[in-house]
C-alpha cells in the first residue's frame, strides 16, 4: 500500500492517535506490516484460535459473533473500520480470540506480529500509551459492571443483560437466545420474559424473530 494511503489509514486508528506525520512515517519505515484482504463471508478470525498478533481493520464492515461459555446463546454485532480486533489477546496468559469475526463486506486488514508489536511499544511512547489506555479502559469498564445497582424491574434486567453482553454500546445487535435461557439469565420465568419482550417489540425497541432477538439500535434500548 502506498505510504500516503497507509498514513491516512493508520491515523484513523485509536492506537495511532496523537502521532504526527513524522512519527507515523518512522513507524511505517521501521515496522513490518502484513496486508490482508477478506471477501464478504470470509472468516477473519475464529473463536478459540491463537492470536499473538495485532490485527487492524482499515476498510470494510465485519460481524463480531460472541458466544457464552457453553455456547447456549450468542450475540452478533456489526462493526465498521477502523477497528482493532481484540488487541488484548496479543499478550497475556491466554492469547486466544474470544469472538469469531466474519467479513460483512470486502475488508482490508493490517497484521502486525507479536515481535513487531513489541518493537512498536518499545520505540514509540505514543503507541505504548495508546495501547495501555485501550487495555486500561476495557478493564475499568468490566470492573464497573459488578458495582452497578440492581435493576428494579424485569424489563430493566433484560435490557441490562443485552447491554452487558455487547462489546460496543452502539449499533444493530442480534441475540441468538431462547426465551427459556434468557429467563434463567435474568432470574424470571419464561412467561414473564415473553410478556416483557412482546411489550418491547410493540414499542419498537426490539424485533422478535424465531430463535433470535434483533435490536435495531442498542442506544435506543439504553435510553428507553
Amino acid at each position: 500500500m502506498e505510504k500516503f494511503g497507509l498514513y491516512n489509514k493508520l491515523v484513523a486508528l485509536p492506537l495511532f492517535v496523537g502521532m504526527s506525520k513524522v512519527d507515523l512515517e518512522a513507524v511505517i519505515s521501521k515496522t513490518k506490516f502484513d496486508f490482508r484482504k477478506a471477501e464478504a463471508g470470509d472468516t477473519i478470525v475464529k473463536e478459540g484460535s491463537r492470536s499473538g498478533q495485532l490485527l487492524l481493520l482499515i476498510d470494510g464492515d465485519v460481524i463480531v459473533s460472541t458466544s457464552s461459555d457453553d455456547h447456549g446463546y450468542s450475540v452478533e454485532e456489526i462493526t465498521k473500520a477502523p477497528y482493532a480486533i481484540q488487541p488484548e489477546c496479543t499478550f497475556g496468559l491466554t492469547q486466544l480470540y474470544t469472538s469469531t469475526i466474519t467479513a460483512l463486506t470486502p475488508c482490508n486488514l493490517i497484521c502486525i506480529d507479536k515481535k513487531e508489536t513489541h518493537h512498536l511499544t518499545d520505540k514509540s511512547l505514543i503507541f505504548r500509551l495508546n495501547f495501555l489506555n485501550s487495555l486500561s479502559t476495557a478493564y475499568q469498564k468490566k470492573k464497573h459492571l459488578i458495582w452497578k445497582s440492581v435493576p428494579e424491574t424485569l424489563e430493566q434486567r433484560i435490557i441490562r443483560f443485552f447491554v452487558d453482553h455487547c462489546t460496543h454500546p452502539a449499533g444493530h445487535k442480534v441475540f441468538h437466545i431462547k426465551r427459556t435461557r434468557l429467563a434463567a439469565e435474568v432470574n424470571a420465568n419464561r412467561e414473564q420474559v415473553s410478556d416483557v419482550l412482546h411489550a418491547m417489540d410493540v414499542a419498537g425497541i426490539i424485533q422478535l424473530c424465531r430463535g433470535r432477538i434483533e435490536i435495531p439500535s442498542i442506544e435506543q434500548l439504553i435510553n428507553h
